[in-house]
């Protein structure tokens, strides 16, 4: 007979499923007067972004402090677990990547306190040809290009982006339909350096079957039928904006070796520079989010949704502070 009991570690690690620990570490450090508003995000690295992109929306003085749940389920639990009598929803506020499947049919209807975005996740809202030009200007001293050169740069970059998304289309197919059927696919384990690559700043992009091959392999889960994969493809394509659709930390590699390319060939590309400028910093995977966050514009849907809630909410304490002083000004 087959011993179906689950194990104390099986228990245990249950026990720490169902408790929500994000929500009693915002408990800890929650406090009711200080000038401080608070919000729950997706995964460890998602504060990094977020903080460069609020913080500089809010007024002198104030701060937001941003918990890390896990992911998106584990933040709308902590959603419902708040005891909404005691705290104001415009000043706690809930932080969560769209999912690929409300590009192609209609997303659920969420709190005014949850912003979700724009694309699959923040990376893709600010992740922007400008961005790239700018931490090629400000890390990598790529500056003071002449009017020729920098137009040589921009095509650069503007052709591999269109390559790169292109290129990654039959991927994020098959990624949304491992979604739809639920497989357990460990996006994070694909390397795309194993599958594309630079040659003087050019990306080099592969197959398709190499690329969904790969795909298979180190996610662990089986490809679906190809015509099934062509129909998903089919489905992002004809979306507004496609781009947005490729997966955020897919879009972040990219990035960074799209720099790193063009820092390794601009003596070759341009005939004024004799060698490689020192970068001011060494710019990876690792610390990509410390150097991009600070240089990146913040998405219009999420500035105004910092205006909805977080400044409305500051705003109204401060009438009622002012309020306050007059009040016993008055009474001097």
């Amino acid at each position: 007979m087959t011993d179906t009991q689950p194990s104390m570690l099986e228990i245990h690690n249950q026990a720490l499923e169902e408790v929500d620990e994000a929500y009693h570490k915002f408990l800890l450090i929650y406090r009711r007067d200080a000038q401080c508003v608070y919000g729950f995000v997706e995964g460890k690295d998602d504060p990094v972004f977020y903080n460069h992109l609020i913080e500089r929306q809010l007024p002198e003085g104030w701060s937001v402090k941003l918990i890390p749940t896990g992911n998106k389920q584990k933040v709308l639990r902590s959603f419902h677990n708040i005891n909404w009598t005691s705290f104001s929803k415009e000043r706690v506020c809930f932080f969560i990547d769209r999912d690929l499947q409300d590009f192609v049919a209609p997303p659920l209807q969420l709190e005014n306190n949850i912003y979700v975005t724009d694309g699959y996740s923040i990376e893709n809202s600010i992740c922007q040809y400008q961005l790239l030009y700018g931490v090629l200007s400000d890390v990598y001293q790529i500056t003071l290009l002449d009017p020729q050169e920098e137009d040589l740069i921009k095509q650069i970059i503007q052709k591999n982006m269109e390559n790169f998304f292109e290129a990654m289309m039959p991927l994020m197919g098959q990624i949304l339909l491992w979604k739809r059927l639920g497989a357990k696919a460990n996006l994070s384990n694909l390397r795309l350096d194993h599958i594309f690559s630079f040659s003087e700043a050019v990306f080099v992009t592969n197959t398709r079957s190499v690329l969904l091959e790969t795909a298979s392999r180190q996610t662990g889960c089986a490809l679906d039928d190809d015509n099934d994969v062509v129909t998903a493809e089919e489905e992002i394509r004809s979306c507004t904006r496609p781009w947005m659709l490729v997966r955020g930390k897919y879009v972040l590699w990219f990035f960074v070796k799209q720099c790193e390319a063009i820092w390794e060939a601009i003596p070759k590309l341009l005939s004024s520079v004799l060698d490689k400028p020192k970068k001011r910093t060494e710019c990876g995977l690792h610390n990509a989010m410390l150097i991009f966050a600070p240089r990146a514009r913040v998405p219009k849907s999420l500035k105004e949704f910092v205006e909805r809630n977080y400044l409305t909410f500051i705003n109204a304490r401060n009438n009622i502070s002012v309020q306050l002083n007059n009040s016993n000004a008055a009474d001097g």
